[in-house]
């Protein structure tokens, strides 16, 4: 595409490029997903990459912007699914810690190595310093619509 017939919106290229790369992602990732939701993936990830040990509901429904009782459905399937377990927390019966079992660490594992994959995929012929660019602007508008 030339860049003097792009649409002349930020929002609009940002929000039209972010429908193209989740499809695209969710082409890429149709073998993982169909035994769970690319959400509920999302829900494996964020346990994954916790840096404190113990993740409870409230704390994934605000790192993924979504709300406790999506967070309790998603997380119920993946407990039936096997790929995590509820721990209890001392002190406090309405709290359990979420954990990834081994079989959520192996989807993880996998889910990581496509997405790398995909990015590489995705970064081709753009130079390091455009890519710089953008991650910048990108967090810069992040920051603005918090």
């Amino acid at each position: 595409m030339d860049c003097k017939e792009m649409p002349d919106t930020l929002g609009f290229m940002i929000v039209h490029t972010g429908k193209l790369l989740l499809k695209t992602i969710n082409g890429a990732f149709s073998d993982i997903t169909k035994d769970i939701t690319f959400e509920q993936l999302g829900v494996l990830y964020y346990l994954s990459r916790s840096t404190t040990k113990e993740m409870i509901q409230q704390d994934i429904a605000t790192i993924m912007d979504k709300t406790k009782s999506a967070i309790l459905r998603s997380i119920d399937i993946l407990q039936e699914k096997g790929f995590v377990k509820r721990l209890p927390v001392a002190g406090d019966r309405r709290k359990n810690v979420i954990e990834l079992t081994s079989s959520g660490k192996s989807v993880v594992d996998i889910m990581h190595g496509k997405f790398l994959g995909q990015d590489g995929i995705l970064k081709e012929g753009i130079n390091e310093k455009d890519l710089e660019t953008c991650m910048c602007v990108l967090a810069k508008i992040q920051e603005k619509c918090k």
